[in-house]
């Protein structure tokens, strides 16, 4: 089966260029995704140690105010 060299720069014109510019952009996507999905791991550990200190702040409030009412 041979093709003319007008046939094929026809056809890579028609499909391999939308294909090709379909995997660079899934690449984009996925590296843009990526680097999104990180900051949102960074951000959410922060959160995590975050409400751990307001957690353990608040418990030695309470603590420290409970001995408080028991000493009175």
């Amino acid at each position: 089966m041979s093709m003319s060299v007008e046939a094929m720069i026809s056809l890579i014109t028609n499909v391999g260029f939308p294909v090709s510019l379909c995997f660079i952009l899934l690449w984009y996507i996925l590296k843009t995704l990526g680097e999104k999905l990180d900051k949102l791991d960074n951000s959410m550990n922060q959160l995590n140690t975050t409400i751990k200190r307001i957690s353990l702040l608040r418990n030695s409030k309470n603590e420290s105010d409970s001995k408080k009412n028991s000493l009175v």
